[in-house]
C-alpha cells in the first residue's frame, strides 16, 4: 500500500470546498474539528490550513459525499 503525501492547501481553497459542499462556516468547521474562528482565518488569508486537516480537505475534494456516508449530520 501507498500513502500519498499530504497536499497543501490555503484558505482560498478551504472556501471553494466549504462552497462546493454547501456548508456554512459553522458547519464545515464542527466537520473538520476546527474553531470557526479557524475556519474564517483561513478565508481571511490569516491562516491555511495545516496538519490532519489537510488531508481531510483532500479527502473531501475527491469525495464530496464523504459526510453523508459516514452519517455525519449536516444542518
Amino acid at each position: 500500500m501507498r500513502i500519498e503525501h499530504v497536499k497543501s492547501y490555503s484558505g482560498s481553497d478551504a472556501k471553494r470546498i466549504r462552497l462546493s459542499l454547501k456548508l456554512t462556516q459553522i458547519m464545515f468547521a464542527e466537520f473538520l474539528g476546527v474553531s470557526k474562528k479557524t475556519v474564517e482565518a483561513w478565508e481571511a488569508g490569516r491562516n491555511n490550513p495545516n496538519g490532519s486537516v489537510c488531508r481531510l480537505l483532500s479527502m473531501l475534494e475527491n469525495d464530496p459525499q464523504l459526510p453523508e456516508r459516514y452519517l455525519v449530520e449536516m444542518g
